[in-house]
């Protein structure tokens, strides 16, 4: 998966992780990518048939000192041909998806475990899915190393005083099922009807982006939402520094959640979901909240309002020192050294 012109989110996080070790010194002898989605079944074909051909013959190059994966359900055939045909480590770094959609106990999930068996090392992108990989194959033994989804610049996130005398909350997102944009809407509606003058900042694109769009219009205070669309990471940044709080309301079992992280590197309050990837750097009452439902998530956020300026300032402060726990240059040199260090011991 990579990012193309026309779907810029597609994949984003494998660019981002091949720019920061190319910056640190790592040179990729070879990029077998597919950018961009394909929604028509022939062309998703083709294009699946030219990267396995790619990948199958990229083997015979013989320059690489590792081979480094993305993805483990849509590569299991390229690993096994690897193993085979070369004897250089091999790193697959997992995401979400290999696991949650699919079938536990299934076949699929069988191969899937002894595929994991015989890769040098896997990785993942928190310590949350790092249990969740350990719970489903109890009998894994192999290394894994943990790599958040290339971190956050801090020379973008960072606070940045804007004194506004509106309450602004944001959500940054896919527009895509499961990402809970319905339960942001309900959100900001029950604030508004409860008396409390709550407005809203929206970015992200997605599939889901014209069943948003009708919501947005027949929204009861629609005159209180903006929608920006698809933002480059200096945009959203200044989403962050103008906004107090930040939702995200996921109903779907996020590996990490970068984008809280990047919220608290801005000094956000966050309201999270209690699910997935957030509840592995939100403390609830400490440095965020988690809720499991949209009438939790109001109760407090009207909460938080009430709490005088020091406690808030507090809170601020600790979700700002959370988030420099993940910051991209220090996660992307501990990945360098791991790989250089796989490699020597070949």
């Amino acid at each position: 998966m990579y990012p193309s012109k026309q779907d810029q989110l597609f994949g984003v996080f494998v660019k981002q992780t091949i720019n920061v070790l190319e910056g640190l010194g790592a040179n990729f002898t070879k990029k077998i990518v597919i950018r961009g989605k394909r929604n028509n079944l022939f062309k998703k074909s083709f294009t699946y048939l030219e990267y396995y051909f790619q990948g199958i013959i990229t083997v015979f190059n013989n320059k690489e000192d590792l081979v480094y994966i993305h993805f483990l359900t849509h590569n299991l055939p390229l690993i096994w041909w690897y193993k085979k045909m070369q004897k250089k480590p091999l790193v697959i770094n997992l995401h979400g998806s290999d696991i949650n959609k699919v079938k536990k106990n299934s076949t699929l999930d069988i191969f899937q475990a002894k595929t994991l068996n015989i890769v040098d090392e896997i990785i993942v992108p928190s310590v949350y899915f790092k249990d969740i990989l350990k719970n489903r194959y109890p009998k894994f033994k192999k290394r894994i190393f943990i790599y958040p989804s290339g971190g956050i610049d801090l020379d973008i996130f960072k606070p940045k005083e804007i004194n506004s005398p509106k309450l602004i909350i944001s959500f940054v997102s896919r527009i895509d099922k499961g990402k809970g944009w319905e339960d942001f809407l309900k959100i900001i509606n029950q604030l508004n009807a409860a008396g409390i003058d709550a407005h809203a900042i929206i970015a992200g694109d997605g599939k889901e982006k014209p069943l948003f769009i009708k919501a947005l219009n027949n929204h009861r205070y629609k005159n209180k939402i903006e929608f920006r669309g698809f933002q480059s990471k200096e945009r959203l940044a200044e989403i962050y520094q103008c906004s107090e709080i930040f939702v995200f309301p996921t109903r779907l079992a996020e590996s990490l959640g970068l984008v809280g992280l990047e919220a608290m590197a801005c000094q956000n309050i966050i309201f999270a979901r209690n699910i997935g990837g957030a509840t592995g750097y939100i403390k609830s009452g400490d440095n965020g909240f988690l809720f499991n439902s949209t009438e939790e998530a109001v109760q407090q956020i009207k909460e938080y309002l009430t709490l005088n300026e020091q406690i808030k300032k507090e809170i601020k402060t600790k979700a700002l020192n959370t988030s420099q726990k993940y910051e991209s240059k220090k996660v992307a040199l501990d990945l360098f050294n791991n790989f250089q260090e796989l490699c020597s011991k070949n």
